[in-house]
């Protein structure tokens, strides 16, 4: 099976309200579990959600497309099901992939700066035309194709996701080339944080590689 990973990159004028939330804390995300278009048009959607909760919830009520939702309680989050009338560009997006052979790998993940990355099961030759219906001015890049392996571990690591997304960004940013060619500071900016954070983010991340690599 071939899998390609996709980033996209939203401008304020055709964000989510919600995507845009997420510019507001360190580290805050929201992973789109599943979703699915009921026959008025409604969106419903899974999320789990790391921000704080009240702030969320407060910022959600104010949305005039969000019909209504329940949440509930998670271990460092809180999962989110939400009817959402969406409409627009976000609408005609994920109808770009409705209707095509790719299956979706959850999760959906939402970020700061108006980031959103998955990973689609198809054949890459159909990717183009996909991509092409992807409405303007959303950016596109796509991060990886290769073969499917299944899961979500790195070299047999346990990473958290803010790890694997430092370490990625700190791959294209060129931190682990040789001569180095980008800094903490370069991958800071990639997954919006501070440079401490994402310096963090990177010893953990590849102090659990090494380990599961000398264990292995």
């Amino acid at each position: 099976m071939r899998y390609v990973r996709v980033e996209f990159a939203f401008p304020p004028s055709v964000r989510h309200p919600m995507h845009d939330f997420l510019d507001d804390g360190d580290g805050w995300r929201s992973d789109l579990l599943t979703w699915r278009r009921l026959p008025d048009e409604t969106f419903v959607t899974l999320f789990r959600v790391v921000a704080p909760r009240e702030r969320y919830l407060e910022r959600l009520r104010a949305i005039d497309s969000i019909d209504r939702f329940e949440t509930a309680p998670g271990d460092d989050a809180f999962y989110l099901k939400a009817y959402d009338r969406l409409g627009g560009p976000l609408e005609t997006f994920l109808g770009a992939f409705v209707d095509t052979e790719f299956l979706s790998v959850p999760p959906i993940a939402f970020r700061a700066g108006g980031r959103l990355s998955f990973g689609v099961i198809g054949p890459p030759d159909q990717l183009r035309d996909v991509l092409s219906a992807v409405p303007d001015p959303i950016d596109v890049s796509v991060e990886r194709i290769g073969s499917y392996g299944g899961g979500r571990r790195l070299a047999g690591a346990d990473l958290t996701e803010r790890q694997r997304e430092a370490l990625r960004a700190a791959r294209r940013v060129g931190y682990y080339d040789v001569p180095r060619t980008g800094s903490v500071a370069d991958v800071a900016e990639a997954i919006g944080c501070s440079p401490s954070t994402a310096g963090a983010h990177l010893r953990k991340g590849e102090a659990a590689l090494v380990g599961a690599f000398l264990a292995g």
